[in-house]
């Protein structure tokens, strides 16, 4: 178990970065011009959620890709992403949950398996598996 943290601790400290921007109060989120910008919000989703699958695809240490691990990984972290919007609509003050930042989520992490597929063998991206 100790094992898969150190293999996946870049994934690992994305998860928590996502889940600690996600659950704060709206209150305590500052303000920016870039909000003003229509559905601004549905992109850093996207984005957010592209590098979350992008990197934790990079860690997996298997030389060949190895789809059902693969989407059983994607899965639970959609299963978290969905989690992580139940919470904001039941238990966190100032947020709402949305039907279309659960769909920006899927959508990112599908944005990622495509680009691991791409580029996640160049070698720039080998210190992942490190």
């Amino acid at each position: 178990m100790l094992s898969y943290v150190f293999q996946y601790k870049f994934s690992l400290f994305l998860v928590m970065a996502i889940a600690l921007l996600s659950l704060i109060p709206g209150d305590n989120v500052p303000g920016s011009f870039l909000f003003s910008i229509p559905h601004f919000d549905k992109i850093i989703h996207f984005s957010m959620y592209a590098a979350l699958g992008f990197v934790a695809l990079a860690e997996d240490r298997h030389e060949h890709p190895r789809l059902g691990f693969h989407m059983i990984l994607l899965f639970s972290i959609f299963a978290l992403s969905a989690l992580i919007e139940i919470l904001q609509a039941t238990v966190i003050a100032a947020r709402s949950a949305e039907w279309f930042d659960l769909m920006a989520n899927f959508l990112g992490l599908i944005g990622g398996y495509i680009a691991h597929r791409v580029i996640g063998g160049w070698k720039i991206f080998r210190f992942l598996r490190s």
